[in-house]
């Protein structure tokens, strides 16, 4: 631990982890001041690994938007009314999400914060001066 390696180490584990955190909360913070509208699931889906749904939800100019959003929270069945968070730009979606992304971010943000403290005690341990004989 108190090599050059393991100093080297701890120092990006630091870095990396506190970027994560600051990329995470940026994120739910930016999210939060997206517009919202109440949507209604129409089906599930799986593109992969991943479970989405398709949500149709209303915009403020009247149009009807139908969007494939990730699913981080409970699972939702057809006919499911969901709050869909979306970023509006000169009349176009830019990004949309479910409102649920809210736990994902703070569970991402706790585990980043955890490691964040873990990286700041191991840099301690790891620069701390070396006790003489």
């Amino acid at each position: 631990m108190r090599s050059r390696t393991g100093r080297v180490v701890a120092g990006l584990v630091l870095v990396g982890a506190v970027v994560g955190l600051v990329v995470v909360l940026r994120s739910s913070t930016e999210q939060r001041s997206w517009a919202s509208a109440e949507g209604t699931v129409q089906e599930r889906v799986r593109p992969g690994k991943s479970i989405s749904v398709r949500v149709e939800y209303p915009l403020p100019d009247g149009r009807r938007e139908v969007a494939t959003l990730s699913e981080n929270g409970p699972a939702r069945q057809p006919g499911d009314h969901v709050t869909v968070r979306y970023d509006l730009r000169d009349g176009r979606i830019i990004d949309a999400a479910l409102a649920d992304n809210d736990q994902a971010h703070r569970v991402a943000g706790g585990i980043l914060g955890v490691l964040a403290l873990g990286a700041l005690f191991a840099n301690l341990i790891a620069w701390a001066p070396r006790p003489r004989d």
